[in-house]
């Protein structure tokens, strides 16, 4: 093997391990390895910015726009409610009426925005039937991963396959080329959900607790202010509550009355109870050093923070938010707000000592507590998905039948072959920004930019590994294998070594390495290279193993309070009974031409 082969060997382990050790966000790394790619020549300046120019990068922007044009016309919303709340369908006939939806959404609308719309609903309809959202959370982004293998806009991974497929000569695949295999994957998927995980998953979180769920019982107290306490006439500020000893002082209940706005600017009166918010230690210095009395036999629980005017939810911090990166005392959060940020969830992880200092993470779940009208008013913004609905968000828009028009348009017109899905999709973009439908602002925002560089960043790499001859490589040491036991257990292995590396790896990153193997082992057994590439596509998809191996996994895993063995334990069957299914049926839906 050549020293450039090696050379793109220790670029790709570190993008590996850089990707599952989070040491930098995944478009950085993306970035950085094409920056080393660069600096050994492994390609050039040309090839090196080629992925920004590529089609399935461009479509998948596209279809970023469409979806949100489809997810602000308020139609799906609607309709989940509407068959959340049927009569007589009872707990597992919405919930299966639920997955079903979101799986034929997720078809033709980018995965992560159907698990944003149908997550709130999943939340509802535990709470509706008093069951963990952990029962469905996980089988909702399941169904949306293998709903979107259904269709060549399912997935962005299904595009770049596609894409690849068309510069390598093979031929790019039609709008349902994946449908025939994809339905058998849907309903099986969709089967194994209801048997296994929905009546096996533990109950990780209950939606009525959620100070028990993050564990606030010694965080939260009431103190109350003595005549003669040096509080008196004082405000939080000007007594520096926060700087010195750590607390927030989230409410003052002042006889019947309840304040928790202008908390910064309210001098404290004799008996008033203030609700604090601090480690142990530094509630009973606070106490001490103001003489003030702790109501020690007072339990804190949801309802005694939630009223007309205050709130206590779970916000998730969406991929698109302005917050990621920096933390809450950085951005005066508090001030801006006008909410406290109690508690912080990260992939089943509680933070709950200094949370203002804590840099914030993609997919974040923060316990925020306020006023009412400032709580909602975050969990409308774009910076969060809201983990509850609110009932503004089940309005239909004035312009929703232009939406569901433009998105049928786009595939109806991509399906039959009137024109390619890219120029449909920049069309149907057009048309939304056009009608007002959505407006410029919200396309930019709409579109995941860590995508979008991810793509156009890691598809370099596939043309590195075939410029330094690594996919020759790779795929003459598997030859033997292939000539030996024929060309199914090829496709058989590719799949397995596809999806497992998915499982820690990026979909998409995992394809572009995957893509380039599988042709040269399809041009050494003499067969034809469209079977392999599915098997790729199928594989980069099916992630069921890990929280970080697609998003939607990540997405549920806060809210459903899932611990990472929950995705060991009821992923893998579902990843073997899949492996399965496209060893046995891809050779039968696309067979080897010439073994």
């Amino acid at each position: 093997m050549s020293l450039d082969a090696w050379i793109l060997v220790a670029i790709i382990v570190f993008a590996i391990a850089a990707f599952v050790l989070e040491w930098l966000p995944m478009d950085v790394v993306a970035l950085t390895s094409l920056g080393l790619c660069m600096v050994f020549n492994l390609v050039s300046p040309e090839e090196a910015i080629s992925g920004f120019g590529n089609t399935a990068v461009i479509t998948v922007l596209m279809m970023f726009i469409l979806s949100a044009g489809f997810v602000h016309s308020g139609l799906v919303t609607r309709l989940a409610y509407r068959i959340s709340d049927l009569p007589g369908t009872g707990r597992w006939g919405a919930a299966v009426m639920l997955l079903v939806l979101a799986g034929a959404v997720s078809a033709f609308l980018n995965n992560t925005a159907a698990v944003a719309v149908f997550m709130p609903v999943a939340i509802y309809l535990s709470r509706h039937h008093r069951t963990s959202p952990s029962k469905l959370l996980l089988p909702l982004s399941y169904t949306a991963i293998f709903g979107g293998t259904c269709t060549l806009i399912g997935t962005s991974t299904n595009l770049l396959v596609s894409s690849l497929a068309g510069q390598f000569g093979v031929g790019e695949f039609s709008m349902f080329e994946f449908l025939a295999l994809g339905s058998i994957f849907f309903a099986v998927g969709l089967l194994y959900n209801v048997l296994i995980p929905m009546k096996h998953l533990p109950p990780r979180s209950l939606p009525a607790s959620l100070t028990s769920k993050y564990h606030l019982v010694g965080f939260l107290t009431e103190l109350k202010v003595p005549a003669g306490s040096k509080l008196i006439g004082r405000t939080v500020v000007e007594e520096q509550v926060s700087d010195q000893y750590q607390l927030n002082v989230l409410e003052i209940l002042r006889g019947s009355e309840k304040i928790s706005s202008d908390l910064r600017g309210t001098p404290i009166e004799p008996d008033d109870i203030l609700l604090v918010r601090g480690a142990v230690e530094d509630i009973l210095t606070f106490k001490e050093h103001h003489a003030l009395l702790l109501l020690t036999d007072t339990k804190l629980s949801d309802s005694d923070l939630s009223d007309q005017h205050t709130i206590l939810a779970e916000l998730q911090l969406s991929p698109l938010s302005s917050l990621i990166g920096s933390n809450l005392k950085e951005i005066d959060f508090r001030r801006k707000s006008g909410a406290f940020v109690l508690a912080l969830n990260r992939t089943g992880e509680f933070i709950r000592d200094k949370v203002a200092m804590i840099p914030l993470k993609q997919w974040d779940t923060l316990l925020v507590f306020g006023p009412r009208s400032r709580v909602e008013a975050l969990a409308e913004s774009e910076d969060f998905a809201a983990l509850e609905e609110r009932e503004v968000r089940l309005r239909l828009s004035p312009r929703w039948w232009i939406c569901a028009a433009v998105i049928l348009l786009v595939v109806g017109l991509a399906a039959i072959g009137v024109m390619p899905i890219l120029k449909a999709s920049l069309l149907g973009a057009v048309a939304l920004l056009v009608t007002r439908s959505i407006t410029i602002q919200q396309a930019y925002r709409a579109i995941d930019w860590t995508v979008i560089f991810l793509l156009a960043a890691i598809l370099p790499l596939g043309i590195a590994m075939q410029n330094t001859g690594l996919a020759d490589v790779i795929s003459g040491a598997l030859q033997p294998v292939g000539e030996r036991h024929g060309a199914m257990i090829m496709l058989s292995l590719l799949y397995l070594a596809t999806t497992l590396l998915t499982s820690v790896f990026s979909n998409n990153a995992t394809a572009v390495l995957m893509v380039p193997i599988a042709i040269a082992a399809a041009a050494d057994l003499g067969v034809d290279a469209k079977p392999f590439l599915m098997a790729v596509a199928y594989g980069a998809s099916a992630s069921f193993l890990t929280p970080m191996g697609y998003q939607t996994n990540a997405m549920v895993f806060g809210p459903g309070n899932y611990k990472f063995v929950d995705y060991l334990k009821f992923g893998a069957p579902l990843t073997v009974v899949f492996w399965i299914l496209a060893s046995l049926l891809i050779p039968v839906f696309w067979p080897f031409a010439g073994s």
